[in-house]
């Protein structure tokens, strides 16, 4: 969807994101992955395959391929005859994800910073400042991909955008939710991804995106820190 170059923030749109289909072993994944990262399921506890099943009406094996993916993702762990089991994260795990996460979009923004067209700039401030204006959570975040998406999708070679995908996907944290004032932070440090794009600077808009995300991922770990989702050592 193309917005005009004249609207406002205030007459920005609520962002609608649009999703590709996906299949059901991914819709499986996801509402597990969100149910190990909220804490509804705790680490070691057992995932029973035969009720996520019964839950979602289908047979086992979209579950089963689901549980396998997560395993792939380092958040579940499976045991030969004994089944599934969430695995225990750690701090270094959301921080350590979020530096990697960073680095990656950091090549992005770099390259995005050569070739954003000034229509594309303004539509990232407006974005920005819309997303600083609001005040639904829900809305913030999808701000947040929108101003990421536009940066990723210009400056990424279709091996870049496949990564950034995964990284995106598999941590996708809440911050809104788990993080207080993340929409004010989260709108600073676009201000300094921002500058650096108008400014045409790869190096500065590299090293804008790392910090951004890399900060994140401290400010994540500290805040499920604060609410015991980390198991004691």
């Amino acid at each position: 969807m193309k917005y005009a170059v004249s609207m406002t923030p205030a007459q920005y749109p609520p962002p609608r994101t649009v999703q590709r289909r996906r299949n059901l072993r991914e819709e499986v994944a996801e509402s597990l992955r969100n149910r190990i990262l909220t804490g509804e399921f705790k680490p070691g506890s057992r995932i029973d395959l035969v009720a996520i099943s019964d839950e979602w009406g289908v047979s086992q094996l979209p579950v089963r391929e689901a549980l396998i993916a997560l395993e792939g993702e380092g958040l579940v762990m499976s045991y030969p005859r004994r089944g599934h089991f969430v695995q225990a994260l750690r701090p270094e795990d959301i921080i350590d994800h979020y530096e990697i996460f960073g680095r990656v979009a950091g090549m992005a923004a770099a390259r995005a910073a050569q070739i954003l067209s000034s229509e594309q700039i303004h539509e990232l401030e407006t974005i920005n400042e819309a997303m600083r204006a609001g005040k639904d959570p829900e809305n913030q975040e999808n701000y947040n991909f929108q101003f990421h998406k536009i940066i990723n999708s210009t400056g990424s070679s279709h091996r870049l955008i496949s990564v950034l995908r995964i990284l995106s996907k598999t941590m996708s944290l809440r911050f809104s939710e788990i993080i207080p004032g993340w929409d004010e932070q989260a709108a600073e440090e676009h201000d300094e991804i921002l500058e650096a794009l108008r400014q045409g600077d790869p190096e500065a808009a590299r090293t804008a995106m790392e910090n951004h995300l890399s900060v994140n991922g401290v400010r994540a770990a500290e805040a499920l820190q604060r609410v015991n989702f980390f198991p004691e050592a």
